[in-house]
């Protein structure tokens, strides 16, 4: 049989011989993936969208597995559609060629002759279609849990990693053994072009082969982040310095679509000049999902933007349906459905399921498909408003004539027809706000700063509700503060522990003093390496220049004392000082990092990490010194013997480039080359937590207060994270790697990176509450309300609310145990209950009926629920925490900060103010910026964008504005 291409294009290396015939650039990659599976009884595979997760399991993984010497049992399942452990357990009998059984039932019976290995492939389905039905966790926990012959994979996308908490609690080991799947480097794309076509050519007897510029360009052009099809449109920057990654799906796409050309015109070379012609990479991906739209009509093109909203989630998720289904969505017939549904198929923009069920091709189309519906919206909503605009100035032509008829109406008519003309500028108006609105979201969250200045510029064209609450959650979603362009890529950093200044070095051999609030240089001084740092509370730096210990007053950079010569082995990259001031640690790049004084520049011990020392910490109290190295360890050892005096902290799968202790020195942070971060236990060596997020190494690691935790890491950005471990805040902006990270005093995150900015950041770890034990808080909540008219109460009474009011007496009955407060909204036509269910209720006053419920509101019992006095906020309170929601009912905003347990809840009487109550009488107060109407929203989002100097670019306005 002749083979077609070599080239798969968007669709999947499914488990063939054919195909496992030309899959390349993923040896390594399989090699580990089955040597972890073998080894281990749960592994979780994880990686970006579109990364080839499932071409590795099924196209080589499942297949080396299956060609092991003792012949396992091995299932790939991916229908997570209907019921997941019935779907499985199903699979797993057929394959064994057993009975059907539950799915314990079913694997134990399998696994008597023989090991069996499970892959269960797109998990992040799971999550999708079975958000709060829970018995496949069940059911997996007791496989994995159970002794048995079984080991399984889960794999699934990154942006679903952090739903697997869920499963914690079930399978205590379930993050005991992780893998990322990262894009393809150079290497391996250049095999998977190069090398199938070599194949194709030895099985088809006929040479084919690819120029090498040819092949460079492609890589080139499919390189991440070069090409961004969602809502964001095209042109979406990334790489932050570092190596690009191959998008492997893109990859092959191009190389499909330049086969289909070079074959069609009778060429046995791929050429650059062919891929020139078509426009480049990322043309040809574009054309890809363009060419199939344009086969539809325009009435086919309706159809498909309203099938796109079933099929894709907003955040990208696809979802597959029956095509039934579909066409009720749609609100058309089945037939035109399956008249769209077949043209987009056969462009490989839709496919069917194994339940023949319609979904997306492929993941990445996902990103292409929302900007495309994006697109069409606007369109429409444009072609709408210049259509009404068109009908309005008709009417104004047919008045014009009258009025020339009738001379005596012209006053009166000439009035109407502006106003009409002025109500088709309106629509205009409110369509381009609206294109700038659904702009600025879709930006929120890779470029925040762009989408607060989209949303402002939304509010000047408009001001809508939608302008406000769009600008609301950008700002929400906006965490940098200030930005120091310092001119030198950061290769040290340190900040002062007693107020807002940096100490920065770059890689021009230069330290500089900056201070954080003015944005100012105070001072600068050569130095050797990266070596320089505060000592004494701040008051001091110290620094090797010239191969001897320099101090310097910190606040006028003036020598203290005469230099001491010390002498080391080389090049100090970084001088890590004690909290006393007597000491440091100096990072020289050799196997031993040295301890010197620094009085006298003597050395007074050796860290003897068994290979290179990457970095180093003091314990608070001086007494232990934290050291990670190339080994994959951390070690500890005693400051006084230099000996190791714990076992080392072992989980990294890669070097450890970061270590800290946190302020209480009970634990321990590390970042690694391996992508995570982990906090430990000391004394113990007990791994707390592991930090998953980033996609390339962790190059730093800080703890603020409260044990939260910031890292910095090559992919660009900086995350936080709080004390249990659960990630907070992605900080985005850095345009490439940020090598360091630290908290100051007032606890913002400063990072500093290789473009040589230092950005300072609010971590939205806690929210600054400020203790005010003296000034009135909220009071106590009440099981009695009256209505700010005295003319309906409300008393709970167990787990109802009577409420009574002029029309008489009824009984509101929704929560599933005690009520706890009750409380009127300012013009008393609402009330809100909060019970001991985890629920709070809103109920319609004049009719009895519940207007919505905030399901799990607080993660126990919420003790109260108020109303703001200008009615536009909910807060509530919980035993851990208060949480601030839109009168409506939405955001869920947590406010960390109080001290639990969290008693009471309220506003000052502006509404900009929370105020909390905990279980001692402390009262704290929240200045609430996001509480604001749009007039002031706008003026925080335009002091934001001054203090960082962000601005619209050229190309951006071009973009959205024009």
């Amino acid at each position: 049989m002749s083979i077609s291409s070599p080239y798969k294009g968007l669709a999947p290396f499914e488990d063939s011989e054919l195909d496992a015939l030309f899959f390349f650039g993923r040896e390594r990659d399989t090699e580990i993936v089955v040597a972890n599976l073998i080894a281990s009884r749960l592994t979780v595979l994880y990686g970006p969208s579109g990364v080839g997760k499932s071409s590795l399991l099924l196209a080589a993984v499942a297949r080396q597995l299956r060609e092991l010497p003792e012949g396992p049992l091995v299932v790939v399942f991916a229908s997570w559609g209907d019921d997941p452990a019935e779907s499985l357990a199903a699979a797993v009998a057929d394959a064994a060629g057993i009975e059907p059984a539950p799915l314990l039932d079913v694997v134990e019976r399998a696994q008597a002759e023989r090991d069996v290995y499970l892959v269960l492939d797109q998990a992040e389905e799971y999550f999708t279609y079975h958000d709060s039905d829970r018995s496949f966790e069940t059911g997996l926990a007791e496989v994995v849990n159970a002794t048995l012959r079984v080991n399984v994979l889960l794999s699934l996308r990154e942006d679903a990693l952090a739903k697997l908490d869920r499963l914690k609690g079930d399978i205590p080991s379930l993050f005991a053994n992780v893998l990322r799947l990262d894009r393809l480097d150079r290497t391996a794309g250049r095999a998977a072009i190069v090398r199938p076509l070599q194949r194709w050519s030895e099985l088809e007897g006929e040479p084919v082969v690819a120029e090498d510029v040819l092949v460079e360009r492609v890589l080139d052009g499919v390189g991440t982040g070069l090409i961004e099809l969602g809502p964001g449109g095209l042109g979406v920057v990334e790489g932050n310095g570092a190596a690009r990654g191959i998008e492997a799906p893109y990859l092959q796409l191009v190389m499909q679509r330049l086969w289909d050309v070079e074959r069609a015109s009778g060429s046995s070379t791929l050429r650059a000049a062919t891929l020139e012609e078509l426009g480049g990479a990322g043309q040809v991906v574009a054309d890809h999902l363009e060419r199939a739209i344009d086969a539809l009509d325009p009435a086919q093109r309706e159809i498909a933007a309203r099938l796109f909203d079933h099929l894709v989630t907003p955040s990208g998720t696809k979802i597959a349906h029956e095509a039934s289904d579909l066409a009720e969505f749609a609100g058309v017939t089945p037939a035109e459905v399956d008249g769209v549904t077949a043209t987009l198929a056969r462009h490989r923009i839709l496919r069917t399921d194994e339940s023949g069920r319609w979904e997306i091709f492929h993941d990445v189309l996902a990103g292409a498909v929302l900007g495309w519906k994006g697109r069409h919206d606007a369109e429409r909503a444009v072609e709408r408003a210049r259509a009404e605009a068109r009908r309005r100035h008709r009417r104004l032509a047919f008045l014009a004539f009258g009025a020339l008829v009738a001379l005596a109406g012209m006053t009166a008519l000439a009035v109407f027809a502006f106003s009409q003309r002025g109500a088709a500028r309106d629509q205009a108006r409110s369509a381009k706000s609206g294109q700038l609105v659904a702009s600025a979201l879709s930006v929120v969250d890779s470029d925040p700063e762009l989408g607060v200045a989209l949303a402002v510029e939304a509010s000047r064209v408009e001001p809508t509700p939608r302008v406000e609450e769009a600008l609301r959650e950008a700002l929400d979603a906006s965490r940098e503060r200030a930005v120091i362009d310092t001119g030198h890529s950061i290769v040290g950093m340190d900040v002062d522990p007693s107020g807002p200044r940096v100490l920065a070095v770059g890689d021009d051999g230069v330290a500089r003093l900056y201070a954080l609030d003015a944005r100012k240089l105070l001072w600068s001084h050569r130095v050797d390496g990266g070596a320089a740092a505060f000592v004494g509370g701040g008051r001091s730096v110290v620094m090797i220049a010239d191969r001897a210990l320099v101090t310097v007053d910190a606040a006028t950079g003036r020598p203290r004392g005469k230099p001491v010569r010390v002498s080391l082995p080389g090049v100090v990259e970084e001088l890590v000082p004690s909290r006393d001031g007597t000491s440091a640690i100096a990072l020289v790049g050799k196997p031993r990092a040295r301890a010197i004084s620094l009085a006298t520049g003597a050395w007074i011990g050796r860290v003897k990490h068994p290979r290179v020392v990457t970095d180093a910490a003091y314990s608070p109290d001086g007494r232990l010194v934290v050291s990670g190295g190339r080994d994959w360890t951390g070690r500890i050892w005693s400051a006084r013997r230099w000996a190791e005096v714990e076992e080392p902290l072992r989980g990294h799968n890669g070097q450890v480039l970061a270590v800290a202790f946190d302020r209480t020195g009970d634990r321990i942070a590390t970042g690694s080359t391996d992508q995570t971060g982990r906090v430990w236990r000391v004394g113990t060596g007990r791994l707390f937590t592991t930090l998953f997020g980033h996609t390339a190494y962790v190059s730093d690691v800080a703890f603020g207060p409260g044990r939260v935790v910031v890292t910095a890491s090559g992919d660009g950005t900086a995350r936080t994270w709080r004390a249990e471990g659960v990630p907070a805040r992605v900080l985005r902006g850095h345009r490439g790697p940020v090598r360091k990270a630290e908290f100051a005093n007032d606890g913002s995150v400063v990072t500093g990176g290789v473009d040589g900015t230092i950005r300072v950041w609010d971590p939205g770890t806690s929210i600054d509450l400020v203790p005010a034990p003296h000034a009135a808080g909220p009071s106590a909540p009440r099981r009695r309300a009256v209505s700010p008219d005295g003319s309906a109460t409300a008393v709970a009474d167990g787990d109802v609310v009577r409420l009574r009011t002029a029309s008489g007496a009824k009984v509101l009955a929704g929560h599933k145990d005690a009520v706890n407060s009750v409380a009127f909204s300012p013009d008393g036509h609402l009330l809100v209950s909060a019970g001991r269910d985890h629920d709070v209720i809103v109920w319609d006053v004049a009719t009895g009926t519940e207007t919505y419920r905030l399901e799990e509101a607080q993660s126990a019992s919420v003790e109260d629920a108020r109303f703001s006095p200008d009615g536009r906020w909910l807060v509530t309170a919980g035993p851990k925490s208060a949480r601030l929601w839109t009168a409506g009912g939405q955001g869920g905003r947590y406010l960390y900060g109080p001290k639990p347990p969290v008693t009471a809840v309220g506003f000052d009487a502006r509404s900009r103010e929370i105020l909390t109550r905990e279980g001692n009488g402390t009262v704290r107060r929240w200045p609430c910026d996001l509480c604001g109407e749009l007039d002031e929203l706008v003026a925080l989002a335009e002091a934001r964008l001054r203090a960082t100097g962000r601005r619209l670019t050229a190309d951006e306005r071009a973009r959205y504005l024009d």
